[in-house]
């Protein structure tokens, strides 16, 4: 994962571990990419988070479908375990 996408990433990931309207929004797009049957991400929602979260969560989402990985390659289960006992 090249630096730019991994910032965004990282970004993505200590939003999705707050507790706010852009935490939840990013943790559950972070759940839905790491385990989509389980979790569901409301893309309507998606259109309320500030600008600056919405860009990174689509270069990541961009990323991952142009080089055909999935989000359990770039994030440790201790980072989703964290999302998971919050949000999921």
């Amino acid at each position: 994962m090249d630096q730019g996408t991994r910032n965004a990433l990282d970004m993505v990931l200590r939003v999705a571990k707050t507790d706010s309207g852009g935490g939840g929004r990013c943790a559950r797009f972070l759940l839905s990419l790491w385990d989509g049957g389980t979790y569901k991400v409301d893309l309507q929602d998606l259109m309320y988070i500030d600008r600056e979260y919405f860009s990174a969560m689509m270069m990541v989402y961009d990323y991952l479908h142009k080089n055909n990985s999935q989000l359990e390659a770039h994030v440790s289960q201790a980072d989703m375990n964290l999302i998971v006992a919050e949000w999921g």
